[in-house]
């Protein structure tokens, strides 16, 4: 990858790259939406935008999982708020009263009257692909998509030897970036800057030999501490907006959700084993905002620049930047080079 050219600028600030990039990539990738014990119960529900998609995913009286997106059939109402909700029965539409049962298919359309050129068998919800694996949602908005332990499984697998099983969910904070998502995802994807923005954690590692493993649409992510030992935990990056750091105690999963072409918001959730004192956590949670800090403050002066018009593509470091040179493969490919 010697001397292999950056992404283009133009691919970090054109809005019609965006709008390619929500259809090429998050329109038909495993991401995280929520929780799993914020629908814990059946009739319990979590509606959100993901990457300009309206969704809702449910589970069921019978205690199956279901997603779909939050927009009725009729003409483009809401099914129900943002956040936490319940579906008892299913949902009626909040503009013209539609209702749908929980498997998403039409039960009711409200004073339309008896016509044999309406079928409500034609009208059901749109669905989208649903899995629950390491206390988290995910969904695929493709259902011609692969399902999720056969998309998943190799990186599924780098996290043998950790307890997932035994982690509960202890905190979770959000933050927005001005920056374009990609931009966000090329910081994390390399420890080339750590020098020069994270001084504690510079002070900790030694970042010559930071290394980052790129495998199937995944990374590895790796440095010896500054008396020779290596990290206990493990730090991964999925395709395309998923950042999972795993210790032997607990773990932070970040997810780098695109809010719009400019803007970018980042979802820090903390899972910890049981019994796990509060000192740890929020000494742990300490940390990662403070490096997430730093990176906001390199990550915005880089998207001013790359907005401005005087940069155009850039080198990338065969050292360093393998992770990013991946990422920038990935984006080519989905959107045609």
């Amino acid at each position: 990858m010697v001397g292999v050219e950056t992404l283009s600028a133009t691919a970090y600030r054109d809005r019609s790259v965006y709008e390619r990039e929500r259809r090429a990539i998050f329109g038909c990738e495993w991401l995280v939406l929520c929780r799993a014990d914020q629908l814990a119960t059946p009739a319990s529900s979590v509606a959100g935008m993901l990457a300009g998609y309206p969704l809702v995913v449910i589970r069921d009286d019978t205690g199956e999982l279901r997603g779909f997106h939050n927009v009725c059939r009729h003409r483009a109402g809401p099914l129900t708020d943002d956040g936490d909700g319940r579906c008892r029965g299913g949902f009626v539409c909040r503009y013209h009263g539609w209702s749908y049962r929980q498997s998403g298919t039409l039960s009711r359309a409200r004073d339309f009257g008896d016509t044999d050129a309406f079928d409500p068998t034609e009208f059901p919800l749109w669905a989208v692909q649903v899995a629950a694996w390491a206390g988290l949602v995910w969904v695929n908005l493709d259902l011609s998509s692969p399902g999720f332990e056969e998309d998943l499984a190799p990186f599924v697998g780098e996290t043998d030897g950790f307890p997932l099983d035994r982690y509960e969910f202890r905190h979770e904070q959000t933050e927005e970036v001005a920056c374009n998502w990609k931009t966000y995802v090329d910081n994390y994807l390399e420890g080339y800057h750590i020098p020069f923005v994270h001084p504690t954690l510079n002070a900790e590692i030694d970042a010559s030999q930071y290394a980052v493993d790129a495998r199937d649409r995944y990374c590895i992510h790796s440095a010896p501490a500054r008396d020779g030992a290596r990290n206990l935990g493990k730090w991964m990056w999925r395709w395309p907006n998923l950042a999972f750091n795993l210790y032997p105690n607990g773990m932070n999963v970040e997810r780098i959700v695109p809010v719009d072409a400019s803007t970018t918001r980042i979802v820090y959730t903390f899972f910890f084993a049981r019994g796990t004192d509060a000192a740890t956590v929020d000494a742990t949670r300490q940390v990662s905002v403070a490096t997430l800090a730093e990176d906001r403050v390199i990550c915005e002066a880089v998207q001013r620049n790359l907005d401005a018009g005087v940069y155009e593509t850039g080198r990338l470091s065969p050292k360093h930047e393998a992770g990013v040179f991946q990422f920038h493969e990935l984006v080519r490919s989905a959107l045609g080079r």
